[in-house]
This record gives structure tokens, sequence and C-alpha cells, in this order.
């Protein structure tokens, strides 16, 4: 009540704020019964609602009372009906004794019925063995198949009632098969002919399709009485004999057996007869699957249920037989371009448009496992390549071999029609070689090209040391006796343009097969690793070249700066002839190794006529005789120069050696001493390799320079000398060496 209360009481407030509310003007009390109809209205319905929501609830309650009622005289009544039945159960154990005879004779009812149904199969067992056989034999499967599933049945079900006899007897069991052991003999025997037919598919089913459907019919008909054998041994535990048969399984297991063999059959050579059996086999394979496969998705789709899949079961069985037989291939060893056959073959061939890819079959062979495993095809590859790397070697060493007996032999090499330059056919011959395995490589991939590439860069490096060390050995068998060889020089011009060569081909190989996007610091440092070997080559026996000709002017080079120099032109002259008759030789080289011999030969000159001038053999005592040495200087380098004008090619700077033993004998030249410091400094501008050691002895030369004078002169001109720049010319100072020490006498 007192929740009551305080409602009403809340309700009262609300009431009178809301009346408030609404008096708050003057003129709203023009609208107090305006007001007090509204409201009441809307009590009105508001009441109206209660009372109908009341009433709901009542009628509700009402109605689930009557029901809880009928659900109590339901109880009651079911309680009752079960002590009628608890009544009933007391009085039938005595019936089942009663009923035992029953049963019995229900029992021998059915076999009687069971035996009477099977009566005219079980007389003409032998008759109908006989005739299934008959059928078999004249190709009606389909009536054989019949004949021996009503045969069949009779047996199952006599095995069947005796199997739920509570006492089976174990000897009418086996009376049962005896008798109708010739119902299995027929199976097998329709088995074998339905395998028989199976492992001919590819061949009947473009002659006679009917005869593939009718087995593929018979062997669907056998597994859905596999299926309901099994499901009555799930809930009898019978399961009749050579159940379940599982023809479908037996069906593709014929079909790979089929398949194994025909890829087999086209292996028709071996090594030992044929050295194009490999190609043969995988060609004849290949023709094979394609027709094969192609018969399949045109003729066997419309003959093979559709859950057969029998499209990718074949491409499955023919993938796994294939890779079968290829492992058996690598495992027996595969020799000389085999591997690149097989591998191209793999890589290319089948899953391409010659196979896989054709528009006929336009199969994914990505979604089949690979022909071979991953591992073996790495080691075909890495077996590949150490073939490759061995007749490298071999090829090599026995070309190295020919060079040498070339080199001591008794003939001059063989000229370039077009150039006249001596010349081997080894390089060419190696990069042919080697351009020969690389196309060959191109056809199985571009990653075991550039492996293949990479192998031969490293195989020509190793040429070129070996090439290196023989031709060294050369030279110093050579020098040690220079009667021996004949055609040293020509020879030696032979190794320069072999070399040179080399190089030319390696970029040229490099620029026909290198990946055109493909940047691979290791592999490129190999590359150039190879370049720099055989420009060092080049380089070495080119200077081997020189080094023979200048023993000869060995002695020439010592009569210079003597006492009789000055009044004898016969050294320069001598030096000149003798390199003209060389360079005679010379012109054997190709153009671009002629004008790097030139500038060597040219520089060397300079070199030796500028170590004999600084080598202290004499000193001009006065200005006059000073004056008459460097203008013999001056006449000899012109002369010099002349001399290598005259063979040069055009393009080949011979002035600037000139212009230096020019500005070396204007120190000569010079009268006057206060100038001398100044033709120093043209001099240390011109040669900024050009060592206070070097000036001292140039200026030593002069006898009228005292020796304090010589010290602070040189002192003072590299101490004020310009910061050298970036060399533009060869050094003709830096490797200028003399035994003795001049500036220790002078205490610079």
């Amino acid at each position: 009540m007192s929740t009551l209360d305080e409602i009403e009481e809340e309700a009262k407030a609300a009431a009178e704020k809301m009346v408030m509310n609404m008096m708050q003007r003057p003129g709203q009390l023009e609208k107090v019964e305006q007001y007090k109809k509204r409201i009441t209205h809307k009590k009105a319905s508001i009441e109206a609602q209660l009372k109908s929501a009341v009433q709901g609830k009542l009628d509700g309650v009402s109605v689930g009372l009557k029901q809880l009622q009928e659900c109590l005289d339901d109880v009651q009544q079911i309680s009752s009906k079960m002590d009628e039945l608890e009544e009933l159960f007391k009085s039938v154990p005595p019936l089942v004794a009663s009923l035992q005879a029953v049963r019995e004779e229900d029992s021998r009812h059915s076999q009687y019925v069971t035996a009477m149904d099977s009566l005219k199969h079980i007389f003409t067992v032998p008759e109908s063995v006989a005739k299934t056989k008959q059928w078999i034999g004249e190709g009606k499967l389909l009536h054989a198949h019949q004949c021996l599933t009503d045969l069949e049945n009779s047996r199952d079900d006599l095995l069947y009632e005796l199997h739920r006899l509570p006492n089976q007897s174990s000897h009418d069991k086996i009376m049962l098969k005896a008798y109708f052991e010739d119902v299995e003999m027929v199976s097998n025997l329709l088995e074998k002919q339905i395998k028989l037919i199976l492992a001919r598919t590819l061949n009947t089913v473009r002659k006679e399709p009917t005869v593939i459907v009718t087995a593929l019919r018979i062997i669907e008909r056998e597994e859905k009485k596999d299926q309901m054998a099994l499901q009555q041994q799930t809930q009898s535990g019978f399961m009749p004999p050579g159940r379940p048969k599982n023809w479908r399984s037996k069906a593709f297991e014929v079909l790979e057996c089929a398949v194994a063999q025909r890829i087999e059959g086209t292996r028709v050579d071996e090594r030992e007869d044929n050295k194009l059996w490999l190609i043969r086999y995988l060609e004849l394979t290949r023709q094979l699957i394609l027709e094969d496969l192609r018969v399949v998705k045109t003729l066997c789709v419309p003959c093979f249920p559709p859950h057969y899949d029998i499209v990718n079961k074949y491409v499955d069985m023919y993938h796994t037989c294939l890779s079968s037989s290829l492992q058996d291939l690598v495992q027996n060893g595969l020799e000389g371009n085999e591997y690149v056959t097989l591998l191209s073959w793999i890589l290319n061939t089948y899953p391409g448009h010659e196979l896989m890819g054709s528009e006929e079959l336009k199969i994914d062979v990505s979604t089949l496992p690979p022909l071979l495993s991953e591992e073996s095809m790495q080691k075909l590859q890495e077996e590949y390549l150490h073939k490759m790397e061995c007749n490298y070697m071999e090829w090599m060493e026995k070309t190295l071999e020919s060079e040498r007996a070339e080199w001591g032999g008794e003939r001059a090499p063989d000229a370039e029609p077009h150039t006249a330059a001596f010349h081997t056919h080894a390089p060419v011959i190696i990069f042919q070689m080697i351009d020969q395995n690389l196309q060959v490589t191109e056809t199985i991939s571009k990653e075991i090209t550039f492996k293949a590439l990479l192998l031969s860069i490293d195989q020509v490096t190793r040429y070129g040391n070996m090439y290196r060390e023989g031709v060294i050995q050369f030279k110093n068998s050579h020098f040690a006796d220079r009667s021996r060889v004949a055609y040293f020089t020509h020879h030696m011009i032979t190794i320069v343009n072999n070399s040179e060569q080399l190089a030319r081909l390696a970029q040229q190989t490099q620029a026909r097969h290198w990946p055109p996007a493909r940047h691979d610091p290791p592999a490129e440092a190999k590359f150039d690793a190879m370049l720099a070997t055989f420009q060092k080559l080049r380089d070495e026996a080119a200077q081997f070249l020189l080094e023979e000709a200048f023993l000869d002017l060995e002695v020439h080079f010592d009569d210079l700066f003597t006492p009789k120099w000055l009044t004898s032109s016969i050294p320069v002259d001598t030096i000149c002839v003798t390199l003209e008759d060389y360079f005679q030789d010379y012109n054997h080289l190709r153009e671009k190794n002629f004008e790097y011999v030139i500038n060597e030969a040219q520089n060397l000159v300079y070199k030796k006529y500028i170590t004999a001038m600084l080598s202290k053999k004499m000193t001009f005592k006065s200005v006059e005789e000073a004056q008459q040495g460097a203008n013999k200087i001056v006449k000899e380098a012109n002369q010099i120069r002349s001399f290598f004008k005259r063979i040069a090619p055009e393009g080949v700077n011979v002035d600037w050696p000139f212009e230096v033993i020019k500005t070396l004998a204007e120190v000569l030249r010079c009268q006057d001493m206060e100038m001398v410091s100044l033709d120093l400094h043209g001099v240390a501008d011109k040669c900024p390799d050009v060592t206070a050691e070097q000036l001292a002895r140039l200026l030593a030369l002069r006898g009228d320079v005292p020796r304090a004078h010589v010290r602070d002169t040189v002192t003072h001109v590299l101490a004020t000398r310009q910061p050298p720049r970036a060399p533009s010319h060869p050094s003709l100072f830096k490797h200028i060496k003399f035994n003795d020490r001049l500036l220790s006498q002078f205490a610079l």
C-alpha cells in the first residue's frame, strides 16, 4: 500500500507541476475548459488501454488453467495405462517359450523359400557357368555378367541364410562354397577379359567404343554391389565371398600399366646402336603422348563416366610413367650432349606448344609434380657443366701444347690475307667452341646459359694464365740462347695479336650472351679479370718483343754521352737502323698493337737516351762544349722523332718525347747562369715526375756550374714549382734508376 501511496503522491505532484506550467500567463485561464477536456479524453483513453490489457491477461490465465487441467487428466490416464501394460508384460515370458516352435518353423520356411527361389540356379550351375564362359568368349559381356550376377546372388543368399542360423554349420558353408566354386572362376575370367579390353583402350576406342562402354558399365555395377556388400557387412556381419572386388581401382591400375608399356615401347634404340638414341626416344615419346592424349580428350571422354575425370587421370598417368622412365635414364647415366637433349626436352619441349601446351591439349603442367625432382635437375645441370669444364680444360691444354710446338718450329706463323698480321687459329676456335656451347645451353634455359658463360669465362681466364706462363718460359728459354729459336720475333708478334684477339672475342661473346638487364657484380668482376689477363699478356708480350730489340741496341746506348759521342753519329744512326729493321717485322702486328708497340718503343728509346744523358759518363767542361752537346742532343732527338714519325700511323704522338729532350737540351744550351733556373723550372713543369736527383744530374753535365750552385738551384726549383697536374703523357723519368748516388755528393 505504501508503494501505491507513493505513486499517487508522485502523480499528484506531476499533475500540479503540469498545471502550474499551463497557467503561467493570464491568457491561458481562458483555455482551462479546453485543457480539462483534453486531459479527460487522455485519461479515458489510458483507462481503456489498461482495461484491455488486464482483460487480455485474465483471458490468458484462464486458458492456461484449462490446459493444466487437461494435462493433469492425461497424466492420470497414462499412469493408468502404464499400470495395465505392466500387468500385461508379466504374461510375456511364458509366451516366448510357447512360441519357440513357431519361430523355428518360420526360419525353416524362410530357408525353404530361398532354396525354392534358387533351385533353378542351383540345379543349372554347371550349365550357367558354361553359358557364361561361352558369352565371355563371344564378347557378349553384358549377358555373361547378368548370368554371373544371378549365380552370385543365389550363392550369396544361401550363404546369408546359413549365416543367420543360430547354430551355424561350417560343413554346410564349405559344401555350398565348393558347389559354387566355378562361379568364382567365371568371375575371374570376366575380370581378366575386362582388363584385356581396358589395356587396349586407346586402340579400341577408335574402332569399337561400345566395347569400352560395356566394360565400364559392368565395372560400375560391380562397384555398386561392393557398396551394398559393405553395408550388409556393417548391418549383419556377413560379407559375400570375393567382395569387395574393387574393379574400378583395378581398372585404373590396368590403364596405368598400359601407359607405362606404351612409353617404354618408344625406346627402340640403345646408345651402342645409335648415337642419337635419346633424341629419337624423346621424339617418339612426344608424338605418342600428344596423339594418345588427343584421343583421350576427343574419344574417351564420351565413353567414361564423368566422375572418372578420365582426361586428368590419363595426364597424371602419362606424367607419372614418363617421370619414372626419365629417372631410370638419369640413373643409368648420360654422356655428352645427352644432358642438353634431356634438359631442353624437360624444360621446353614437354611444357611447350609441341606437347602439353599445344592447341589440341592446352594442359598446364604447373599443376603437376615436376618430371624430375629439383635435386635431380640440379644434379643434371651440375654434371653437364662439370663435363663442359673438363672438355674446356682438356681442349685448351691441347691447344696450348700445339701453340708451344709451333713456337719451337722452323716455320714462320701464318699471316692474315687482308692485314698481313701474324696469327694462329686458336683464339677463334676457342670462342667458337664457347659460342657453340652457349647456343646449345640457350635451348635449355637462360639461367644455365649464364652459368655456362661464367664457366667459360673462368676457363678462358685459366687458359690465359697458362698461356702467359708458357710465353714467359718461351721468352726465358730464347734469351738464354738466342740462336735456338729462329722465329722468336714472329711468334711473339703472333702472341701479341692473339692476346688482343682473345680479349676482343671475349667482349663480343659477352655482348651476344650476357642477359641485357642483369647486374651481377661478382660475375662482372670475373669478366673484367679475364679481359685484364689478356690485356696484361698483350702488354707483356709487347715488352718481350722490345726487350729482344733493345738487347741488340744496349751497346749503342752505352756509347751515348761519351767523349767520342760528340764527334760521332754512329750510335743513334745504328739505333734507328736497327729499330727500322725490327719494325719491318712489327708491321705484322695488328694496327692497335702496332700503335702500342710504337709508343712503348718510343718511350723506351727516350728513357734510355735520358738515362745515358744523366749517367755522368762525361761533363761539358765549357759553355761552348755544352752548347755543342745541346745542339747534338736536339739533332739526335729530331732524328729519332723523324724515324718514328715515318713508321708510325696517323694519330700516334711522336712530338712530346722530343719536346722533353729539347727542354733538357735548353738547360745545357743556356749561357746565362741566372737563366738556368728558369730552364730547370721548364723541365720540372713539363715533367712532374722528374726527381731532384735527375735535375741535379742534368745540371751537373755543365762543368761550369759549381756544386753548391747545383744544390741551391735544384732545391729552389723544386720548392717553387707549381703543384703537378694529372699527367697527360707517359712518364719518362719515373722508372729511370742509377747505380751511383749523385745527391750525396751534392749533399742535397
